[in-house]
């Protein structure tokens, strides 16, 4: 079994450190950004992508903004919203879908019927989300770090993929 790991951007940070102090020292010619996308084309060294983009391609904001549809770093659990991780991108969208009418339907009943839009106007929105979200799953990247490698286990520091 081959494996690899995968470092917080702090780890990485300080091994490129090391090796422009060591490079410099040894007046190396080798071009450091170079050795770097190399070692990441390769699939040794992958950082971590927890916190990621937000993946949301609705944006109506009847009552309140969509929810953000991030990308965890997780492999089995790679798309997240509010707190709550998902195996695909679809229940991702269809939950941030679902609070957004939520709490678009919590202002509209606490306005009393006299307010500037209603219940009915927060289910319409929920349906051009989740419409939306439908168009978007195609262009969503995949959770894998490679097309062999495949999530092993992780510590504090390192997530370790295996071929």
């Amino acid at each position: 079994m081959k494996c690899s790991l995968s470092s917080s951007p702090s780890f990485v940070t300080l091994l490129a450190g090391l090796f422009l102090l060591s490079s410099a020292a040894t007046a190396s010619s080798i071009d450091f950004r170079d050795s770097i996308r190399h070692e990441f084309k390769m699939g040794l060294v992958a950082p971590r992508q927890g916190g990621g983009r937000n993946l949301q391609t609705f944006t109506g904001s009847l009552g309140a903004p969509p929810s953000a549809i991030t990308e965890t770093g997780d492999p089995k659990r790679p798309f997240g919203v509010d707190g709550s991780t998902f195996t695909d991108f679809e229940s991702a969208a269809n939950r941030a879908c679902d609070n957004q009418k939520n709490e678009c339907a919590q202002i509209a009943n606490n306005q009393g019927g006299n307010g500037e839009f209603s219940v009915n106007e927060c289910d319409r929105q929920q349906e051009q989300c989740k419409a939306a979200a439908k168009q978007a799953e195609a262009q969503v990247p995949t959770a894998t770090a490679s097309a062999e490698a495949t999530f092993f286990s992780s510590n504090a520091e390192f997530d370790f993929f295996c071929e």
